[in-house]
């Protein structure tokens, strides 16, 4: 009776470790949506719904003309534009939160193919999901760590049982994946690193039985990588869907000027989670006696892109808990726990009633969410220019061209978050600019707007108010609004008072 008791007191102990598991991931996206690119891209999925057709040129800026644009997140910004029209801004926390669940679901069950011990595997899992924090935002790269852990997953079981036809699910996933997001590349990449393998094994002469049976298997994982590469063809775009990795490869002035391509800073507690999750890592493939080298190149991978771009520290957090995993299963002992019907549907209950509280204490209203994007973006002003019918050139900054693009569908903006659109030469002219470089003033883009929206807090909207070219009409405490005096206007307002001419 007591062993009984015991019993189902362990049970309900892991229950509800498994729910703290998943409330993670509603703990870190359960937030405002302030995130300044999932503007353009809802208005991109507005434009292909209108025209049942995907962009092949650049319909929303002064910049790009007939220039090649290739939306590669189409089928992403079709659903985001989807979930925002029926259900507002909760819509994109929706998106947030379920395909967070799904990565955490992911790479649970990736984890748990190594049999650690229950505390450990969710321990483990944790570690890469808060590694992953800065990332869980309504952005299309979200599908694209779902589908790199399930990858993995496929790979492993694979080699695992032996039965190579579970790599037949490979093509349908970079199928969808090449729809979804750009960074299927990376899956590419990793599957080559898979397919080369067993001749890097043939190198070092091992005589691992596993080894030689990925050896006779080579031919068909290199046909899987093939048919994989074949697959990420079937989309709109077809071949060009390649263009702007070309393009992201040659521009590299992105990295010291847009926030989330710089290098991380470790000023936050979730960059110390990637580096400890880093060490651990590295720690358990110098212990490891049987060296793998696609573990050692995959988490070789994962630290080049990861330290490169903090964009891509979710491929160093997904590459060091499966390596840790990988190492230490049925090393350090296997606590079994089924996670069954009944199990999974009260963690379910639970976690529910923890979201409830969660959005309740935070009060994710529509009204609040509203309220959070009027804090970070300019709605009042650009509320005003439409009111106005004030006209462009737009001159804009990067940050707020994507909100822009969105809110003011009339006005082409100057620049945007789209980098594979606009260049890193062009953003970088753009944004030295803004804080004042010395010839701010011969910006020929600036000279040729006829619309100013700049943040107060740039040293540019302090310059205007002194610039005979242009006319201060508008300002609140987030924003100014300045126009050509070439541009006929009825009256003039300030702080939203008419003033008399």
């Amino acid at each position: 009776m007591n062993d009984n008791l015991r019993q189902q007191e362990k049970t309900v102990r892991r229950v509800v470790l498994l729910t703290a598991l998943y409330s993670v991931p509603g703990l870190l996206v359960l937030i405002p949506i302030i995130d300044p690119d999932i503007w353009w891209h809802m208005r991109t999925g507005e434009w292909i719904v209108e025209h049942r057709a995907v962009p092949w040129t650049d319909p929303f800026s002064t910049y790009a003309g007939e220039k090649l644009w290739v939306a590669y997140s189409w089928l992403f910004e079709v659903l985001v534009y989807g979930l925002h029209r029926w259900f507002g801004l909760w819509g994109l926390i929706l998106y947030s939160l379920i395909l967070s669940l799904l990565i955490a679901v992911a790479l649970h069950k990736l984890v748990r193919r190594y049999a650690l011990p229950f505390s450990s595997e969710v321990a483990l899992t944790a570690a890469g999901l808060l590694a992953m924090k800065p990332l869980l935002s309504p952005r299309p790269w979200l599908f694209t760590i779902l589908f790199f852990v399930v990858e993995l997953d496929i790979l492993f079981a694979a080699r695992q049982s032996g039965n190579l036809r579970k790599l037949l699910w490979l093509p349908p996933l970079f199928l969808l994946w090449a729809n979804l997001h750009i960074q299927f590349v990376y899956g590419l990449f990793v599957l080559g690193l898979a397919a080369a393998e067993p001749l890097l094994e043939r190198l070092r002469r091992s005589r691992d039985p596993d080894t030689e049976g990925w050896l006779r298997s080579f031919r068909f994982l290199f046909l899987v990588t093939l048919a994989c590469g074949a697959a990420t063809l079937l989309n709109p775009y077809h071949v060009f869907v390649y263009q702007p990795v070309i393009l992201f490869i040659e521009q590299t002035g992105f990295f010291d000027y847009v926030g989330e391509m710089a290098a991380p800073k470790f000023r936050g507690l979730w960059d110390w989670f990637v580096l400890a999750t880093l060490l651990g890592a590295t720690f358990s493939l110098g212990w490891w006696r049987e060296k793998r080298p696609f573990l050692m190149l995959l988490l070789i991978t994962g630290a080049f892109l990861s330290f490169r771009a903090r964009r891509d520290v979710w491929v160093v957090a997904v590459s060091s808990v499966t390596v840790v995993a990988a190492v230490w299963g049925g090393r350090i002992g296997h606590d079994s726990f089924a996670i069954t019907r009944h199990r999974a549907a009260s963690a379910v209950v639970m976690l529910i009633i923890a979201s409830g509280v969660v959005c309740v204490r935070r009060d994710l209203s529509e009204f609040r969410l509203q309220e959070a994007v009027a804090d970070k973006f300019p709605v009042s002003a650009a509320a005003f220019v439409e009111e106005h019918k004030y006209t462009g050139p737009l001159y804009n900054h990067f940050d707020w061209g994507g909100y822009l693009l969105w809110r003011l569908p009339r006005v082409p903006v100057i620049v945007d978050g789209r980098g594979n659109v606009h260049g890193d030469k062009r953003v970088i002219d753009i944004h030295e600019t803004w804080i004042g470089k010395q010839k701010w003033s011969s910006d020929p883009h600036l000279a040729a707007s006829r619309l100013i929206i700049a943040g107060v807090e740039f040293p540019l909207a302090s310059l205007l108010r002194m610039d005979s070219r242009f006319e201060l009409v508008y300002e609140d405490k987030i924003a100014v609004v300045f126009i050509a005096r070439s541009q006929s206007a009825d009256h003039k307002t300030i702080k939203g008072q008419p003033q008399q001419d």
